[in-house]
């Protein structure tokens, strides 16, 4: 039997502190919430999908036409909006597993959840403009300004008067002398 050693784990399962970082790409919690909020968006996408199937035949609904020629048109309804159902599921899974993978290298919570959701809006918006042909109102653009302007805050702000717990504060130490 082969012996495993502590390095081989090392490798393939780095600590926090010190992820694979390179000069010219983003960290690797960024990177992680940024492909969280990639699959977030697709998420929405595919809910969107589900619901307009029946409307407006896509071309996974068509596919399923092709491939169920002999079905009735509400067979393929349901069977392309199980699909998306499907798919919905798998990127909801995708995004709070990188979600919690920028979590766990990530040194603050409100960075990740700044950059995921930042990123969610773009890909929204894009996908919106490109399949469904959305036009963005500037009362869409205002509000993602002002969340976005809103995680960038939170991101900033320091926690004043934090003591840590176990920790006595200079006033509390003088009173018991």
């Amino acid at each position: 039997m082969s012996e495993i050693h502590a390095d081989h784990f090392a490798r393939q399962y780095p600590s926090k502190y010190s992820p694979p970082e390179h000069k010219h790409l983003p960290t690797t919690s960024s990177f992680f919430a940024f492909v969280g909020g990639v699959f977030a968006s697709l998420s929405s996408v595919g809910a969107k999908l589900a619901v307009v199937s029946s409307e407006q035949p896509t071309s996974v609904s068509m596919a399923v036409q092709e491939a169920l020629s002999a079905a009735s048109p509400r067979t393929v309804d349901m069977v392309s909006r199980a699909l998306f159902v499907g798919f919905v599921g798998a990127c909801n899974f995708l995004m709070w597993l990188f979600f919690t993978k920028a979590l766990r290298y990530g040194d603050s919570t409100a960075r990740v959840m700044m950059i995921q959701t930042v990123s969610n809006f773009a890909v929204t918006a894009v996908l919106g403009v490109q399949l469904f042909g959305d036009v963005l109102s500037l009362r869409w653009w205002c509000g993602a300004s002002l969340i976005a302007a809103g995680l960038v805050f939170l991101q900033t702000e320091k926690s004043v008067g934090y003591v840590p717990e176990g920790a006595e504060s200079e006033a509390d130490s003088k009173k018991t002398n």
